[in-house]
């Protein structure tokens, strides 16, 4: 209680001396528009000097377009300048100087699309806003491209890591990305800007470290727009893809559709070698293991956005997806020496298939204002179901052939809620809001040779929020405090019996602090968040997998959340980027290996004491004619506190990594990239990674004023990208080298016919279960 009321003071009292620091000076306000009327964000505000133009103070406009700039001057000039646009200059004077519109430079304009420039970050209260229209990063090919070359941010078709930040939910205009391919059906020209969000605020759920919004560019128009995206990789296997997007706009109501088919398959090759010390010291070898990997899906959505007026809007929109044929094949040598003398061979082979009835989610919202108080609400339902067979063969030269089938049944249901408001108090902006999620997981583990004990579990968690959370600008700073709480009921049924020591309560705070400060060419911020990481579902089930006689794989009941706490600095100033942070983790959840029976040992997640991170990164995107590069250079390191795993082992070797993106803007319609990354040997949790690196070619090219585009790529052309690494468990090794199939070639070519931006603002809800799901 003690602790609340602290919490409550410090927060009442940086609010008081924040009013009173804007009260104490007057303001020069108001709203830029472009030649269409609509608002236009980060534009440069500048009060100047009227004899000589010295810089005096400045800002950037917010999404809604609107500046404020705390002064008491009444004799100076605003020069409001933005890049494509003639500069705007306006005898400044207290109070609200209305509505400024901005002209179109076509000279400017012009020499920005044919030459290139390099992106503008703008940082704002909880991360960079990095522009992409009239950049460099609009030709970059599909949004896919565009955030892989973004400073932090790594990886490739859908899947992306923030660097200390972990994987990062992505929006596409204030809509959750729900499968990977929408990304590469989003052209970069189409994309007005991206937020790179490493510090959310109280409006995200405890468990969201990083956020990614993409905001595509406005554009006007009724009538039908057609955009078809064919796609096809070629590895040691062929993987296809077809995409149809339709949209149908008339004054206030718009209709669209989109539609997927894609087939994915590879080949992976992997060897290992583990020690495991239960009753005996068991040594095993595995040679010669292939996987062959196969999936066939089908996805399609449907929905409508209609305008009520100017301040209320309303949509709706229905998705499923459906895997046709989900299998993996595999097949393996094993050699076992026990006790260093008897020796024992194992051929396995195995098949893992999915039976997936149609993922099915229903989405709707709606925005809206009444007087100065905005209202965001969106409602998420979400169900989906699999079987998975797991079908083996194990043949030892001492006991002979033995079968072992496994049946494994999912089944999950989701309801949620979010509703946001925002209003406007002094000088700044109130935002506060509830959440509420109810999520039932549902699950069974049939083994008919009765190896390990048939489970039925059921989770039920139901998890309510609240949250608020106020910002407010003054000089060149702009401060942002939020809280949100969060009570978890999670309920854990075995065979239909409701269970004590697996069921949980929690009741959670989560503070977050950022200061953000601007002038000139030099741009700050430092935020501080508590965050969770929740177990998914799966790893909180019964759930267990047969890989041979000596070895199970399986999830851990009791798992308990992570409890994190961050720090993190961000400079940028010109093309320069540079970062530093910290991160403390109570609880980590880990993937380990450990005794189980006798001489069975299992990979499962356990709770970890503590992990303390410290990580720094410096970026340069700096301009050479045609040579447009990204430079980055990184370093992380972990301290891991527990002497359970890697006994005599050190467990916080460094990270260093490198990348460097070679990009050639030869004409606006045409670019070349080659990218080379390399990182070194480092620990994470309870494993140490061998080096590696990549290299990869990208070529974009666009006819017909970009009706239609095609794409080139070659990734990891040196084969560098092997995941090779020893985890070190509890009274035992495992090492491996995996060939993840990660050399391929892929086309891609997209035809577009009056495309328009979709005029959906739902976010959805529940996108923290959703994920876990």
């Amino acid at each position: 209680m003690n602790n609340i009321c602290y919490k409550k003071f410090i927060v009442t009292l940086l609010m008081v001396i924040l009013h009173s620091y804007a009260e104490a000076q007057g303001s020069i306000t108001g709203r830029v528009i472009d030649e269409q009327s609509q608002p236009m964000p980060f534009v440069n505000v500048m009060l100047v000097n009227r004899t000589d133009s010295a810089f005096i103070q400045g800002t950037v406009t917010k999404d809604d377009g609107t500046f404020i700039i705390e002064t008491d001057r009444n004799n100076g000039l605003l020069k409001i300048s933005s890049v494509g646009y003639q500069p705007q200059y306006i005898q400044a004077r207290q109070g609200n100087l209305g509505d400024i519109q901005m002209q179109l430079d076509n000279l400017t304009l012009s020499e920005v699309v044919v030459k290139g420039s390099r992106p503008q970050f703008k940082m704002g209260d909880d991360g960079m806003t990095i522009s992409v229209q009239n950049s460099l990063l609009g030709q970059a090919g599909t949004a896919d491209d565009v955030l892989s070359q973004l400073p932090r941010v790594s990886g490739s078709n859908g899947s992306f890591t923030v660097f200390g930040k972990g994987k990062p939910l992505i929006y596409i205009n204030n809509r959750k990305v729900v499968n990977s391919s929408e990304l590469s059906q989003l052209k970069s020209s189409d994309i007005k800007e991206v937020e790179l969000i490493t510090n959310p605020g109280a409006q995200y759920g405890g468990a969201v470290q990083s956020v990614i919004r993409i905001k595509t560019v406005r554009q006007r128009g009724d009538g039908w727009s057609l955009s078809s995206y064919s796609f096809a990789n070629f590895s040691r296997k062929f993987s296809p893809m077809e995409s149809l997007n339709l949209k149908y706009r008339h004054n206030l109501l718009e209709l669209f559709g989109n539609f997927r088919i894609q087939s994915l398959h590879n080949r992976q090759y992997s060897e290992y070698e583990q020690t495991m010390m239960g009753d005996n010291v068991i040594h095993e070898m595995g040679r010669d293991t292939i996987f062959n990997n196969g999936d066939k899906q089908v996805r399609g959505q449907v929905g409508f956005n209609y305008d009520i007026s100017k301040d209320h809007s309303f949509g709706f929109t229905y998705g499923i997806t459906k895997s046709l044929h989900d299998v993996v094949r595999s097949a393996s040598s094993l050699d076992f020496s026990i006790d260093n003398t008897t020796e024992e061979k194992i051929r396995m082979e195995s098949a893992f298939t999915s039976y997936h009835t149609p993922d099915q989610e229903l989405d709707a919202y709606y925005t809206g204002k009444i007087g100065k108080l905005g209202i965001d609400f969106n409602g998420t339902y979400f169900h989906s179901k699999q079987t998975q067979t797991q079908d083996k063969e194990e043949n030892s030269n001492m006991s002979g052939l033995q079968l072992i089938d496994i049946d494994n049944v999912t089944r999950n249901q989701m309801l949620a809620g979010k509703i946001i408001f925002t209003y406007p108090i002094l000088k700044g902006k109130l935002n506060f809001g509830s959440e509420y999620t109810d999520v039932q997981s549902v699950g069974s583990n049939i083994n008919a040779q009765q190896i390990f004990d048939n489970t039925e579990t059921k989770i039920k968690e139901r998890n309510l929020a609240g949250f608020a959370e106020y910002a407010i600008p003054f000089g060149n700073f702009r401060a942002r405090a939020g809280l949100r709480y969060e009570h978890v009921v999670s309920d854990y049924y075995s065979k239909g019996e409701w269970q004590d020591e697996p069921s949980r309560r929690y009741s959670d705070w989560f503070p977050s602090l950022s200061l953000a400060w601007s002038k000139g060419k030099w741009q700050a911020q430092l935020g501080y968040n508590a965050k969770t990481a929740r177990p998914s579902y799966r790893n909180l089930s019964s759930w267990m997998q047969y890989d041979n006689r000596y070895e199970y794989q399986g999830g851990n009941p009791l798992l308990r959340p992570s409890q994190i706490h961050s720090l993190e600095l961000t400079a940028t100033r010109s093309w320069l980027t540079f970062t530093a942070g910290y991160k403390n983790t109570k609880n980590l959840v880990a993937y380990v290996m450990k005794p189980y029976d006798g001489n069975i040992f299992i990979k499962t997640y356990a709770n970890i004491n503590r992990i303390q991170n410290l990580y720094a990164s410096l970026t340069a995107s700096p301009k050479f004619g045609i040579y447009q590069p990204m430079y980055e250079a990184s370093i992380s390191k972990q301290f891991l506190d527990d002497d359970v795993y890697g006994e005599g082992i050190s467990l916080n070797r460094p990270l260093f990594s490198f990348r460097m993106n070679n990009r050639f803007a030869i004409r606006r319609d045409f670019t070349v990239s080659v990218n080379l990354s390399y990182r070194s040997s480092y620990a994470s949790t309870v494993s140490v990674y061998k080096e590696g690196g990549s290299l990869d070619v990208n070529v974009y090219k666009s006819f017909f004023k970009s009706k239609l585009v095609c794409y080139l790529w070659g990734r990891d052309l040196l084969q560098t990208q092997k995941r090779r690494y020893t985890m070190y468990g509890i009274n035992s090794t495992f090492t491996t080298e995996q060939d993840m199939d990660s050399r391929c070639f892929s086309i891609g070519i997209q035809y577009n016919f009056n495309t328009t931006r979709s005029k959906y603002k739902g976010t959805s809800a529940g996108n923290d279960e959703k994920n876990r799901l």
